[in-house]
């Protein structure tokens, strides 16, 4: 569970928040798989809750959505750039995100190369916003 560790406020209530809209909607109308996680960099200056609670704060949280034959992948950085209207930046293949995670994604190897231009926008008539 990704949403347990410490992310900046702009982040999870913009881009993080826009790609758990996505997937409610999108869960909604076919199964999704959905695989995520948190790449930790080695910035000391922003873990506040280390001494209080033993955790440090991930430099970025990652997210792919897998449907049929389709797949998007981001990773968002845990920063107050990650605003909703900059998902589109976030956007990444998934062989760029497995070599930066060490992931195994499981999807063919085709749609590791990808990349959409736009993340899926929310369907028409799905109000998860």
């Amino acid at each position: 569970m990704t949403n347990i560790l410490p992310q900046v406020a702009n982040m999870n209530r913009g881009a993080w928040l826009l790609t758990e809209e996505i997937t409610e909607c999108y869960r909604d109308i076919d199964e999704l798989l959905i695989i995520g996680g948190v790449i930790w960099g080695n910035n000391s200056s922003d873990d506040f809750f280390t001494e209080s609670h033993g955790v440090k704060t991930p430099d970025a949280f990652w997210k792919v959505i897998i449907r049929n034959n389709r797949a998007i992948a981001w990773i968002i950085p845990n920063s107050a750039d990650a605003k909703r209207d900059r998902l589109d930046e976030f956007i990444v293949t998934i062989q760029e995100l497995e070599l930066v995670t060490g992931e195994s994604i499981p999807v063919v190897e085709y749609l590791k190369l990808e990349k959409p231009e736009h993340p899926w926008v929310v369907p028409r008539g799905c109000n998860k916003g």
